[in-house]
């Protein structure tokens, strides 16, 4: 089996760039799932030659991976949880009538993305859609609806490409129902609301963050590798250098300067539906040749026609509460230990980072913000 280490690096770099082009585009609460959109991506890449290809490898961190070993190592990673209850990944590829995937494609595809093909006639955009959504519906147990817009495909369209992710966790430490209160969450430094604040006392991984003037708190979900981490600005309104500075900063540097140690703990519940057109984001990252009339995906099709992207969709969702967290995304391409003596307090009530990541090479399957309520 192919090392997962190299492509759970470029995760890591990848999902904060984004996340970062995602909050420019639109900020408020923010949810998306950097390995949703990037495993769909991948899958495209599989296809792409030339320069669209150089490009998309690039901003993906694969500079120096063939396509073979791009595949094996998200198959490597894939595997990991195929047969896990608490996270469902799925890939699918949706094709014109008539029109065939060449072989090579299709081996990655289906060995190693554990994607299928399926054809559709795209002129029929209503019934088409209906049977992409319905699918996705399927696959995050109806949290991700209406992902691709009939008005997104037509006659024109060749494929479509969707990956859809879904985890539902419980915390290894949960919080107790009666013991979430109202307190105030700060939304600006002078205005507060009082919003429904959940509160535990335990061991869990702890970080003064000196540098990004921030604290971290990592909260394990039972009978897995998965966590949340939440990084909290000092400041009321340290959000935005957080995030500036974060831009800098690799997860994996913040996770291994942390220890375990009993912690006080009070975060807000929190429910949280966002949904983005990636094509500006992505094409301000360097992917801008896979939107061309010049793109490149000549591995992709048996027919010798020329294929471009239209648009890539991404709808996630989020629910925290006491028992754990519930959360779902799709994405659809168009075409030290230390003793102390004081207690630590963890105080979620202003705006903060988030992730929902995996022990194997900080792979950030979701990243978002809460700023609002």
């Amino acid at each position: 089996m192919a090392d997962p280490i190299p492509l759970t690096k470029s995760f890591s770099k990848f999902a904060i760039q984004l996340y970062q082009e995602c909050v420019a585009e639109k900020g408020g609460n923010v949810i998306i799932s950097p390995f949703s959109i990037q495993t769909a991506l991948s899958l495209a890449l599989m296809g792409a030659t030339g320069g669209t290809l150089q490009e998309m490898s690039n901003v993906m961190g694969y500079q120096n991976q063939d396509k073979k070993t791009i595949a094996e190592n998200f198959g490597t990673l894939l595997s990991t949880y195929k047969n896990s209850p608490l996270l469902k990944i799925a890939n699918k590829v949706y094709l014109q009538n008539n029109f065939h995937v060449k072989p090579q494609f299709n081996e990655l595809a289906t060995n190693k993305f554990n994607s299928e093909a399926q054809s559709l006639n795209f002129a029929d955009n209503v019934n088409s859609a209906r049977t992409i959504n319905t699918w996705v519906e399927d696959k995050t147990n109806n949290k991700i609806k209406d992902l691709i817009p009939a008005d997104a495909l037509n006659g024109d369209t060749r494929m479509v490409l969707v990956n859809a992710i879904y985890f539902k966790g419980f915390w290894t430490n949960k919080f107790k129902v009666e013991a979430t209160k109202p307190a105030p969450f700060w939304v600006t430094p002078e205005k507060s609301i009082n919003v429904d604040m959940m509160n535990t006392k335990a061991d869990f991984k702890y970080g003064l963050l000196e540098d990004l003037d921030a604290v971290a708190l990592e909260m394990p979900y039972k009978d897995s590798d998965l966590s949340m981490l939440i990084i909290l600005p000092n400041k009321r309104d340290g959000l935005p250098a957080l995030e500036a500075a974060l831009g800098k900063k690799d997860l994996a540097e913040i996770t291994g300067s942390m220890y375990k140690t009993e912690v006080i703990v009070q975060i807000p519940k929190f429910k949280i539906e966002y949904e983005i057109e990636l094509g500006n984001v992505l094409q301000k990252l360097g992917m801008g040749k896979m939107f061309s009339n010049a793109a490149e995906f000549e591995d992709m099709l048996v027919e010798n026609e020329p294929l471009k992207v239209s648009k890539v969709i991404h709808k996630a969702f989020i629910d925290v509460n006491e028992e754990g967290a519930e959360a779902a995304a799709a994405t659809g391409l168009v075409m030290v230990l230390c003793s102390l003596v004081e207690d630590v307090y963890f105080t979620a009530d202003r705006p903060f980072r988030f992730y929902l990541m995996s022990d194997r090479g900080n792979t950030v399957l979701f990243s978002g913000q809460v700023t609002k309520f």
